[in-house]
This record gives C-alpha cells, sequence and structure tokens, in this order.
C-alpha cells in the first residue's frame, strides 16, 4: 500500500527480495533495477570504505543507465568487519559454517550504507549494528545454516528468521538494518530529499 507519495520516482538500485520487501514497508511507490556493477576488493580502502564506495558505485550505475534521468535513487551495501576483515555473504554452507565459527564469541560490525541519489543532489548515511555472537560448536553453526540457508546473506544469518539463537545482544540504532535496509535511515533521507525539493 502506498499512502506516503513521492515527488519523483524511487528505484530501489537492488533485486534482492528482503530489501524489496523491507522498502514496501514504508508505503512509498518504488521499482527495482539492477544495477550493472561488481563488487570486488580494491587497492587502498579498508573494509568500511570499501562498503560506502560499493553503494556509491551501485547509485552511480543505476543513475548511469535507468531510462528516468528525474528518478531517485536509492541504493545500499551491507557486510560484516571482523577485526578489520569484511566478511562478504558466503555463497555456500560450508562458508557460511567457517563465518559463523570465525564469529562465535566475538563482537563484529554489520554495516549498511545508504545512498539516496537525486538529480543534483546525493545523500548517504551508515548504520552500524554491534553483534555479540555467542559462542558456537561447529554442530550448532551446521544446524543453523541448514535450518535458514543464509547463504545470500553477509555474516551468515537471517535475523528476521532463527538468527536470534546465535546471538547474546546486539546494539544498534536501528534494527531494521540487521535484515539488509535501515529503513530509519533511508526514511530520513527521503524526509530531506522531498523537504529539498519542496524549497
Amino acid at each position: 500500500m502506498t499512502w506516503w507519495p513521492l515527488p519523483a520516482p524511487l528505484v530501489l538500485a537492488s533485486t534482492s527480495k528482503y530489501r524489496y520487501a523491507q522498502l514496501q514497508r514504508l508505503g512509498v511507490a518504488f521499482t527495482a533495477f539492477a544495477p550493472s556493477y561488481e563488487e570486488l576488493p580494491l587497492a587502498g580502502l579498508d573494509a568500511r570504505q570499501l562498503i560506502v564506495h560499493h553503494a556509491t558505485q551501485k547509485a552511480d550505475a543505476v543513475r548511469r543507465t535507468y531510462p528516468d534521468r528525474l528518478a531517485w535513487i536509492l541504493a545500499a551495501d551491507q557486510g560484516v568487519v571482523l577485526a578489520g576483515t569484511l566478511l562478504g555473504k558466503p555463497h555456500t554452507a560450508a562458508n557460511a559454517v567457517t563465518q559463523l565459527l570465525e564469529m562465535a564469541g566475538q563482537i563484529h560490525e554489520l554495516r549498511t550504507h545508504v545512498v539516496l541519489d537525486t538529480p543534483g543532489q546525493q545523500w548517504q548515511e551508515t548504520s552500524v549494528a554491534r553483534v555479540q555472537v555467542r559462542p558456537l560448536t561447529r554442530a550448532e553453526a551446521q544446524a543453523y545454516v541448514a535450518r535458514d540457508a543464509p547463504l545470500d546473506c553477509a555474516g551468515s544469518y537471517k535475523i528476521e528468521c532463527a538468527g536470534p539463537w546465535l546471538f547474546d545482544a546486539i546494539e544498534t540504532d536501528d534494527p531494521t538494518s540487521i535484515e539488509g535496509l535501515p529503513l530509519i535511515a533511508v526514511a530520513r533521507l527521503l524526509r530531506l530529499a522531498v523537504a529539498a525539493t519542496a524549497a
């Protein structure tokens, strides 16, 4: 249901089913468009900078290829930072188990950077969750991966499913960010863009 109209078409620079479902919750009309951008490591950028870089490059890629030049482009990138190292999506069950065991008993950052690109202006914000993973046995990690199949999720967990079994604590200013898209930040950026358009 669309209950908050925007002054321009909104394009989600992602075909992720998770982000699509999340953005629907805000009640804005939007379309999804896959950015022609490959997330690769880049020399000279640390893990946190790389997440920002990926998000901005996704927005730029859609801006270059989307047919409506007046559209607003919403892009995001998420990654797990553990001891300065970026952990991405596991893609296989074996990798997911390995990631969970690497994070077990430790605190990691789940960082999500959001970019709202409008013609002539761009807004950005990073949401950070500090996640304490409880000690895990290999059998527990394997059982969880078999249950939730988090192969396309940064950090190898789904907070919206059985993921809470994995954690001792989570500290964040936006709990929705853990699912892939920080809706509080997105709503704030949309309000800023609407206000700038009306000014």
